[in-house]
Parts: C-alpha cells; sequence; structure tokens
C-alpha cells in the first residue's frame, strides 16, 4: 500500500520540476477556449426562456384552424414576442416579427385554403431557436 508521504514526494518532485514554455502556452489557450465556451453556453441559456412562449404561440396557431380568433392571437403573439423581445439593435427579430404575424393570419384571413399547411408550421419556434442561437 502506498503511504501518504510516498505520493508527497512524487507531488513535490513534479512540481518543482522546470516548466517549459509550451505547456504554459498550452495552458493559457485551453483556459481561454473553456472561458469562451462558457460565456457561449451562457448567452445561449440566457434567452433560452424565450422558447416555450414561442411553442406556446405556435401551439395556437394550430388550434386556429376554423377559429379566426385565435389566428389573431397567435398573430398578435408572435408579434409582441419578437419585436418587444428582440434584443437592442437586433433587426432580425423585427422581421422575424413580421414573418410569424403574416404566417399566423394565412390561416384563415388570407389564404384560407393553405390554413390546414400554415397551422401545422412551427414557424415561431423556428424562428426563435434560430433567433437564440445566432446571439
Amino acid at each position: 500500500m502506498v503511504g501518504f508521504e510516498e505520493v508527497t514526494g512524487f507531488l513535490v518532485q513534479a512540481v518543482s520540476e522546470p516548466v517549459k514554455m509550451g505547456w504554459v502556452v498550452f495552458g493559457v489557450l485551453l483556459l481561454l477556449v473553456i472561458v469562451f465556451s462558457i460565456k457561449h453556453f451562457l448567452d445561449i441559456a440566457v434567452d433560452m426562456w424565450k422558447i416555450p412562449l414561442a411553442v406556446i404561440v405556435d401551439a395556437v396557431d394550430l388550434l386556429a384552424y376554423n377559429k379566426p380568433y385565435l389566428d389573431i392571437a397567435a398573430a398578435l403573439g408572435a408579434f409582441v414576442l419578437f419585436w418587444v423581445f428582440a434584443k437592442r439593435g437586433h433587426h432580425m427579430s423585427k422581421l422575424f416579427a413580421i414573418l410569424a404575424a403574416g404566417e399566423a393570419l394565412v390561416g384563415v384571413w388570407i389564404f384560407p385554403q393553405y390554413a390546414f399547411i400554415t397551422n401545422l408550421l412551427p414557424l415561431s419556434t423556428i424562428l426563435m431557436f434560430i433567433s437564440v442561437w445566432s446571439h
């Protein structure tokens, strides 16, 4: 069995040897990669709370097959979701607001013959994933 003194002696010997410059550079680069990975993950995690709201808007749009008031509610919800929750200076979210609201209104109001297709398309959720991952 290995004693505590032997392990301590091994660690003291390993730590007291001179370190090559390559290992220092590698350690600093590895630390930077880890820090930037954590930053990127946390930036995405901060905006993930918006995705369930987009799913709710798509669910209302799905329920709006023959109910025009739900199409209006889905269009308003999509518009508010993307327009109001857009990050400052992020113009893609404003474009996404117009696209998602337009897709919700296609159901009963604009092209009723295509309502069965557009109501099944989860456009708000797809656009919200793009919005969250693009930041």
